[in-house]
């Protein structure tokens, strides 16, 4: 994904990137509680990603079983980019010490 600068989206989210290839917009929701459940100052922040509809993807193959092992393997790479996605959101939370709730 490529960072963009946009303008604040209604919910008051931010739009800090975006992927045009599925047309995916991943959201910034930052907020500020002045006490939190500890009585101490907390910063807080939510992520969402949000999609305007999906993008159908072709190309020709030969026969059934070509197709049946492109498709697999489509797969298990687009898992592997989720894990790693995923990896790095943790990375995040992880260096600025955020806890999920």
């Amino acid at each position: 994904m490529k960072l963009k600068q946009l303008v604040p989206l209604r919910e008051k989210k931010e739009a800090i990137a975006t992927s045009p290839t599925t047309n995916i917009t991943l959201h910034f929701d930052k907020g500020f509680n002045e006490v939190g459940e500890t009585g101490s100052p907390e910063a807080t922040f939510t992520i969402s990603i949000s999609s305007t509809g999906g993008k159908e993807f072709y190309r020709g193959v030969s026969d059934r079983s070509e197709e049946e092992k492109i498709n697999e393997g489509i797969r298990l790479e687009l898992r592997r980019a989720l894990r790693r996605f995923d990896k790095q959101i943790q990375n995040v939370l992880t260096k600025y010490k955020y806890q999920s709730r």
